[in-house]
């Protein structure tokens, strides 16, 4: 019984493991996603980027969102149309002195009305000013002491209200609409700013793809170079002249130079995502994409003058100009504030055409076009706030945000130069490493010539080819990363100036 069961266990395991094995064959046998290479230079990742960055199209909507502020602001100006009617009943009871037979009659008022208004109101952005055009009918009839009445009036004129102290010098209005169109310029020298490190990004993603193809040749050549000298000891300790320690060391040195090739190949990859990230906006579509990487990396030096490239980053970076845009917006905010703390002294005046008329609606029309009763007014209203301490204290906050906005600015002045010193540094260093690296790496591949010359003739071992075979390998990569470095060190200098769009020859619009 327990061998039967025994049995179709294992009858079953193999069968699951035969099913694994035609999976695994089955898999390894259909065709891979087909890989589409595509050439692109420096200049293209640039152009791909600016019409495909995820990053720049939400600046872009965020620049747009400011500017139609402006436009919300400027509704502050709309005028508003008010249209009213109102009805009304009103009875009031009296007492005549007697009649004739003596007796107290009483006598009241018994009146219905009727009204009708339409205005048309708002601000202006003249100092404050506001207006208001209306015209009022209106329509009485009833009973008055016994005696019947029907009585029409009207009226039709303008008033305006202009602010001497309090909102002469900016009301509600127009603060909102300079702050929106300083907040729109904001935005877009911000989008400016996103542009600048996106195209930084792209350039060091760029270079870096350079580095990890380059790396990738580089330790296929390592790979080569141990292969070939582990076949040859292979050979020599067939034959009795190595002993087999030299076999098992260059054996090593191969699986650990396939090992590191293996990591340059997933760099490699990583470093296609990090472009395609920058440059695509759906990455599913971009997957079996491979991006080659083409075009000359700069070798050559370059002059920089620090003191000078600080002064142009001064004027040109940005972010400092944006902060100085910032500065001069809350200094919009710290004069409506203190604007707010002054009273209110507003001249009022108004003036129109009334007319009335015992009959007829129409009769009142025709009176109000014959303009036979005009009236005027005038007048000064006093509002003197008591304490005022919210406008106080608002005003001292904004005195205070002012105060620590030019801190800031001048904090990232002082970085900005710091910035520039340490670029301009790193790109003479970088050009002096590019030498050096070079030198060392012609001395590596010399050494492991005359090395190798030396291990045929019997003059050296193999332990000391392994050595210098990583040398090489170790200088190769140090070459290309100081190349690398380099072009990427001229980048960062140039954003650090706030020239990157220059550098790529990207003209910025500011509408």
């Amino acid at each position: 019984m327990n061998k039967k069961n025994r049995g179709q266990g294992s009858g079953f395991r193999g069968g699951w493991m035969a099913l694994a094995l035609v999976a695994a064959l089955w898999a390894l046998a259909a065709p891979a996603a087909e890989k589409t290479a595509k050439n692109l230079t420096l200049a293209d990742c640039v152009g791909l980027a600016l019409e495909n960055n995820l990053d720049l199209k939400i600046e872009k909507i965020t620049r747009q969102v400011a500017g139609q502020e402006v436009e919300a602001a400027r509704g502050g100006y709309d005028p508003e149309l008010s249209l009213s009617a109102r009805r009304s009943h009103e009875e009031t009871a009296g007492e005549s002195a007697g009649t004739a037979s003596g007796a107290l009659e009483v006598l009241g008022t018994e009146t219905d009305s009727d009204s009708y208004e339409a205005s048309v109101g708002g601000a202006t952005g003249l100092y404050g000013l506001s207006y208001e055009v209306g015209a009022q009918v209106g329509e009485s009839d009833g009973t008055r002491e016994g005696n019947p009445f029907d009585t029409s009036s009207g009226s039709a004129g303008i008033t305006l209200t202009q602010p001497l102290l309090k909102g002469f010098k900016t009301d509600g209005t127009r603060y909102q609409v300079s702050i929106a169109r300083r907040q729109s310029a904001e935005a877009a020298v911000q989008l400016e700013a996103r542009m600048e490190d996106i195209l930084a990004q792209v350039e060091t993603a760029w270079y870096a793809l350079l580095q990890a193809h380059e790396s990738i040749l580089v330790q296929e050549e390592a790979v080569r170079l141990a292969t070939q000298l582990y076949g040859d000891n292979q050979r020599k300790v067939q034959i009795g002249a190595m002993s087999i320690l030299d076999e098992k060391q260059a054996e090593s040195q191969a699986a650990a130079a396939r090992a590191d090739l293996s990591s340059a190949k997933r760099a490699y990859a990583e470093a296609q995502n990090q472009l395609k990230t920058l440059l695509f906006a759906d990455h599913r579509n971009f997957r079996d994409l491979e991006i080659a990487a083409i075009g000359e990396l700069s070798s050559g030096p370059v002059e920089v003058d620090a003191a000078a490239a600080g002064e142009r980053a001064l004027g040109r970076r940005p972010d400092l100009r944006q902060a100085r845009m910032a500065l001069e917006r809350q200094g919009i905010v710290t004069d409506y504030q203190r604007n707010q703390t002054l009273p209110s002294l507003d001249l009022v005046g108004g003036a129109g055409m009334a007319a009335s008329d015992e009959e007829t609606t129409g009769d009142v029309f025709d009176r109000l076009e014959a303009a036979d009763e005009p009236y005027w007014t005038a007048g000064v209203t006093l509002t003197f706030p008591l304490g005022n301490r919210a406008a106080k204290v608002r005003h001292e906050q904004s005195l205070a945000t002012a105060e620590k906005m030019k801190l800031e600015l001048r904090r990232l002045e002082e970085q900005a130069l710091v910035e520039v010193d340490n670029a301009a540094a790193a790109v003479a260093t970088g050009f002096e490493r590019i030498q050096a690296t070079k030198e060392a790496r012609n001395y590596a591949e010399q050494a492991l010539a005359a090395e190798q010359r030396k291990l045929e003739s019997g003059k050296s071992t193999s332990f000391v080819v392994l050595q210098l075979q990583r040398d090489l390998t170790s200088a190769r990569n140090t070459a290309i990363q100081a190349l690398m470095d380099y072009n990427q060190q001229c980048a960062a200098l140039a954003l650090a100036e706030g020239a990157m769009l220059e550098r790529h020859g990207v003209a910025f619009a500011e509408e």
